[in-house]
């Protein structure tokens, strides 16, 4: 059998699995719940704050690095350079964003973004959600989900966070990093 034929006709369970079972695995539990208590526990989160993030890598379809033309068919990836507040290498992030359409009311761009973040102490995060690249390129942070997908925290949950320090060049910014075993 084609796998092509196959993951067409896999993809629908996929979606109906993952649509059940996401709600129930990502939700963060109820301040009520026992599970809370767990939170307290050493090696249960990671909080890394105050991170500088320098731009190694940059790609677009749109020739204007400063993000202030952008069109419905832009693409970009990049790679940046993770730095903790005392200046200290804690790893790197790959990624790619990708406009999807403009809004009517107010003519700014939403852009989806996506990226896999690599950390010394082993841990691999994904993290990705819609942007609104205007308010990004005006300074405004960007908070997404996050999950760590390999690592010693395999399985935590929480955000990432990040906002050009340079409207102009945006090619340093200043980001965030929460996440939690439930």
């Amino acid at each position: 059998m084609d796998f092509r034929v196959l993951s067409a006709r896999i993809s629908p369970v996929l979606d109906t699995v993952s649509s059940w079972a996401l709600p129930y695995v990502a939700a963060p539990p109820e301040t009520t719940s026992e599970r809370v208590g767990a939170l307290g526990r050493p090696g249960r989160s990671l909080i890394l704050r105050d991170l500088t993030e320098k731009v190694v890598e940059y790609q677009s379809s749109n020739p204007d690095p400063t993000g202030t033309t952008p069109t419905e068919k832009d693409f970009a990836t990049v790679r940046l350079e993770i730095f903790g507040p005392d200046g200290e290498p804690l790893g790197h992030t790959s990624g790619a964003g990708r406009m999807l359409y403009k809004q009517e009311h107010d003519g700014h761009f939403i852009a989806y973004f996506g990226e896999e973040i690599r950390l010394r102490d082993g841990n691999v995060i994904r993290s990705g959600g819609l942007v609104d690249d205007a308010r990004l390129t005006a300074g405004e942070a960007a908070t997404f989900p996050a999950v760590v997908v390999e690592g010693p925290l395999r399985g935590a949950i929480g955000f990432r966070q990040f906002r050009p320090l340079v409207k102009d060049a945006h090619d340093t910014y200043e980001s965030s990093i929460v996440v939690y075993l439930r």
